[in-house]
């Protein structure tokens, strides 16, 4: 597997030789803030070996990084056991981020209506690093579905909700993310274009990107864009489940337009017709 490099590295061109640092980034925040992301839903404490680990910093750096966001309230340090979980501080920024978006308010009836009507996991999913985060989650209330929790981070280039982002970049942001998968190992530049290109021509001919067991084998997902005047990157929502529930056909035929359909009302509702 390949191994990210820690936030501050050096941006890397499309050849993948290093540029000139960008003057403005604040390594110092963005390392922090690495160790803020590191945390998951399903996490007990994390002590700084573990922080390090995920967040690919050294221990030393975390440590400092800890020690200073628990100074601040970011952090929680259970002094007990030498380990750390996410603060007040953050509760208060993630209640805040969430008054900023209003839509997310209007999205619950509809989307919790869909995931009752197809079965399926539906998510609104956002953009974090190269990957997508599940930011909120509606369950069906009579079946069972795929267990993916919000805070869960999922493959941008091989996920629904992933290639729905990449197919309505502006081409600044689309430049930006393919100097970043390069610099990263994940991917050549060759084949950034090609998912890019072919996540470009689903969304085009079907209204939706999809996964077919790209992502994990017996998952197959549909995704739809969204964009809003209240924030200035596009999102995602996402519709999961077992390729026995969710089977190509029925994205197609019917799954896959109907969420199309239902981020259309949300598009309404908001006061703001969005094209990608």
């Amino acid at each position: 597997m390949t191994k990210r490099g820690s936030a501050g590295d050096p941006a890397k061109d499309s050849a993948g030789s290093e540029s000139e640092p960008d003057r403005r980034f604040a390594t110092t925040l963005a390392r922090g803030l690495s160790v803020l992301r590191a945390f998951r839903t399903s996490d007990g404490p994390l002590g700084n070996q573990e922080l390090a680990e995920r967040s690919g910093l050294p221990k030393s750096t975390v440590s400092r990084m800890t020690y200073t966001l628990s100074r601040l309230g970011y952090l929680d340090h259970l002094r007990s056991i030498e380990k750390y979980r996410l603060g007040p501080a953050v509760l208060a920024l993630g209640n805040i981020a969430r008054v900023n978006l209003p839509f997310l308010e209007a999205a619950h009836p509809i989307m919790q209506a869909l995931a009752d009507e197809t079965g399926t996991l539906i998510a609104f999913t956002v953009r974090d690093e190269l990957t997508m985060l599940y930011a909120h989650c509606w369950r069906p209330r009579a079946a069972a579905t795929i267990w993916l929790e919000v805070g869960r981070k999922i493959p941008m280039h091989k996920t629904a909700s992933g290639l729905a982002f990449l197919a309505s970049t502006s081409e600044q942001e689309c430049s930006e993310l393919r100097r970043d998968f390069v610099a990263s190992g994940e991917m050549t530049a060759e084949v950034f274009d090609a998912t890019v290109k072919n996540a470009r021509q689903q969304l085009v001919s079907l209204g939706f990107t999809r996964s077919i067991g790209l992502w994990v084998e017996n998952i197959n997902a549909v995704a739809v864009p969204f964009r809003s005047h209240e924030a200035s990157q596009a999102f995602a929502f996402n519709c999961g489940a077992l390729n026995d529930t969710l089977s190509e056909q029925r994205i197609l035929e019917d799954v896959g337009p109907l969420l199309k359909r239902r981020v259309g009302e949300l598009e309404s509702m908001m006061g703001k017709t969005v094209s990608f």
